[in-house]
């Protein structure tokens, strides 16, 4: 009877992973939700981080998906909240933003309890790679947990068996034959008396060779003498009516190959005899998944190198031993230029095989002992074994930019990488992992705007970092706060010297620094992924003037001006376009779209620039003449216009080289059927010259600086190049 219970002893129902989407977006939810539903999981989804506390206290979930930005609980304090619960102090948790991160912010993240970002626009593809890892996990560790419950049943079902064992030592060894885990009967002295079939299975014994060996026989020679300790101890505890614990070593097999094993001690009376059941399990595959969830919290996912966290634990570890030698001590972070734009247009797949690629040739470069960690992004973290001062830092980071220069062959494309490096020196810099990693960014940052292969720390970078960084977090609040304001410059017909249309020109009135001019955040509009919406409010507060002004009987063009990043593949530009000329009635052909040369280079513009134009908007090259226009994109592209760079312009002499470079330009653009507009104009000698050489329009301060809409309606009331009459 209690054979056939032990051998037809049902396992528990393994749980559903489930997946808990926290947002308070009903709409980010339903997106969530769709793009997860080819995975075929349980999705749970709660609006705030309340009821997300409220979710996990009710259920088990395999994974986390929470948005950063939620009111009055954001992700940061949620995830921190459920990370102080024991149910769930071990659940991923992904965090879902549609903004940038600087390193304050990702060390945040972190530190509540993140293992990884999912950016927007989501990648589908990327986002169900993520979860799919961490339902692995998930579903491994149940596994786990379902196996060490059924050793406890084990237990307890042969303890319960003690009567029998006593009538029957047959019937004892039947039970024990029937349990998966090995079983030793060990007498008074520690010497096994018999074992169950699974002894020979996970050791490789003939069916009695273990018995009369002592139970140290099978446990991993370099280990008995420390297991005999924890036994001893573990039978005190015992007598003295503590709960037996399970005691993990290394068992050795009869090839005298070793595995990891946990063992469990029970007692059993039999007659007048005391016997010790020893329950042995092989948990080789559990400690290779808790080595696993170890190696995945302290290194990095893409590249295998050591993350954030494991950087500052050997940093701190290097500073102490630092300290007590009176050694110097580097820190060097490493930021690789251009890396954003290659991720965005080639894709995230390439991008992680070129971290990849970089993270080798970093290792490759350095000595053995010197600590490599992909701490952000794109960004690397170096800690030179040894002391290391000035030169020491300096050499390795030549080292790096010399290993980090030559092309990279990627999926049949080659790519050029250069690297901005910050070195910060202990103790001149600071005396903590985190005050060298926040020294070591700032003059990265230094490097990137010198243009120069490494910066030294200085505390004057501190300050000017302080000030960007505050500035980026209002950035991020500007178009919320009505913020943002167009400006508008005439751009005059030189046939009729009239006002023919306006250039619309974004300026944010910062509430402390006044009025900033598109190049002082632009950039970084592009870089912390807030140019779309920024593009798309420029574009509709500029109808919205156009149409104001053709209501008052004002029929202008218009121009508007579009970063490089709105043309790659995933660009919605196209569709924005056509919503916003819908909602004021406009006429696509008074709308024109200018573009830099170097977005015309971007894999995605050819098809965006394609829609566009078979639309009806009209595309312009600005600044041109001064990046990467050849003859073949004029004549490939579907170009309308281009604008003559103003420093040609705006110092024009008759017989000089930019007259010569200006009239050729023209020359060209009419026989390629396109029209002239020549920036920078500010004297009349200039526009003559223009006007002489068949320039179509003219743009510059001669006519009017940029100003608000109320000025530009006064202006062409009064000016001789304002409406006509």
């Amino acid at each position: 009877m209690a054979s056939h219970e032990l051998a037809h002893m049902p396992c528990p129902t393994q749980p559903q992973p489930t997946v808990l989407i926290v947002d308070d977006s009903a709409t980010k939810r339903l997106a969530l939700r769709a793009m997860l539903a080819p995975l075929g999981h349980a999705i749970v989804e709660v609006d705030s981080g309340y009821a997300a506390l409220r979710a996990v206290r009710r259920a088990a979930f395999a994974l986390i998906l929470m948005d950063v930005q939620m009111p009055t609980l954001d992700g940061y304090q949620t995830a921190t909240l459920i990370r102080r619960r024991i149910e769930a102090k071990l659940t991923p948790i992904i965090f879902v933003t549609g903004f940038g991160r600087n390193e304050e912010q990702t060390a945040a993240a972190y530190a509540s309890g993140a293992v990884d970002f999912v950016s927007t626009p989501i990648r589908p593809d990327v986002l169900r790679a993520k979860v799919s890892v961490f339902i692995d996990l998930f579903v491994q560790s149940q596994d786990l947990l379902a196996q060490s419950e059924e050793l406890r049943r084990s237990l307890d079902v042969i303890t319960g068996l003690n009567a029998a064992l006593r009538d029957s030592e047959g019937r004892t060894q039947a039970v024990l034959d029937n349990v998966t885990d090995g079983i030793f009967i060990l007498d008074e002295n520690g010497v096994i008396e018999s074992v169950n079939r699974s002894v020979r299975r996970l050791f490789g014994y003939r069916a009695r060779e273990p018995v009369g060996q002592r139970f140290g026989f099978v446990i991993a020679p370099e280990r008995r003498a420390e297991f005999q300790q924890l036994e001893l101890a573990q039978r005190r505890g015992s007598r003295q009516g503590r709960a037996s614990r399970e005691i993990e070593t290394l068992g050795r097999r009869e090839d005298q190959s070793t595995f990891a094993i946990e063992v469990e001690h029970g007692e059993l009376v039999h007659g007048d005899r005391h016997l010790t059941l020893a329950v042995v399990r092989d948990i080789s595959e559990r400690m290779a998944h808790t080595a696993a969830l170890e190696h995945l919290a302290l290194h990095d996912a893409v590249t295998g190198l050591a993350n954030r966290t494991l950087f500052a634990d050997h940093a701190s570890q290097a500073l102490v031993s630092a300290k007590r030698a009176t050694e110097p001590r580097a820190v060097l972070v490493m930021d690789l230029d251009g890396f954003k734009q290659i991720n965005d247009t080639l894709g995230h797949a390439y991008g992680d095989t070129l971290l990849r690629e970089v993270g080798r040739r970093v290792v490759s470069a350095l000595r053995e002992g010197d600590i490599v960690a992909r701490v952000a992004g794109d960004r690397f973290a170096i800690l030179p074994s040894g002391a290391t001062d000035l030169v020491a830092a300096a050499a390795v980071a030549w080292k790096i930019q010399h290993a980090c220069e030559a092309p990279y062959a990627i999926d049949g494309d080659v790519v050029q990488m250069s690297a901005s490096i910050g070195i910060a020196l202990y103790p001149e810099h600071g005396t903590s992992s985190a005050e060298l990693l926040r020294g070591a960014d700032l003059a990265m940052y230094d490097a990137k705007r010198a243009g120069s292969a490494y910066a030294v720390f200085d505390g004057a970078q501190e300050t000017h970092l302080t000030s960007h960084l505050a500035l980026l977090s209002d950035l991020r609040q500007c178009i919320t706060r009505g913020e943002l304001v167009l400006h508008y410059q005439p751009k005059v017909d030189l046939a009729t010297r009239h006002i023919s249309g306006v250039e619309a020109l974004v300026r944010w009135r910062h509430p402390t620094r006044g009025l900033l001019a598109p190049g002082s955040f632009m950039p970084e509009a592009e870089r912390i992924d807030l140019i779309e919406p920024l593009t798309r409010w420029v574009l509709n507060e500029a109808l919205r003037q156009q149409r104001a002004w053709r209501d008052e009987g004002v029929d202008l063009a218009i121009a508007v001006n579009i970063s490089a990043t709105c043309l790659s593949h995933a660009s919605t530009l196209p569709d924005t376009v056509a919503e916003l000329a819908e909602t004021w009635g406009s006429t696509l052909g008074r709308l024109t779209l200018e573009l830099t040369e170097r977005a015309l280079i971007e894999p995605g513009a050819t098809e965006i620039l394609d829609r566009l134009h078979k639309m009806g908007a009209k595309l312009s090259i600005d600044d041109f003449g001064t990046e990467y226009s050849t003859l073949a994109y004029l004549q490939r592209l579907p170009v309308d216009e281009i604008k003559v760079d103003r420093s040609f312009v705006t110092g024009l002499t008759a017989g000089s080289d930019d007259e010569i470079i200006v009239r050729s330009t023209i020359e060209l653009a009419h026989n390629l059927r396109l029209t002239v507009v020549a920036e920078g104009v500010e004297d009349q000698g200039v526009l003559e010259m223009l006007a002489a050489a068949s320039c179509d329009t003219a743009q510059g301060y001669l006519f009017a600086a940029p100003c608000s809409a109320e000025e530009l309606t006064a202006w062409m009331t009064q000016s001789r190049y304002g409406s006509p009459p």
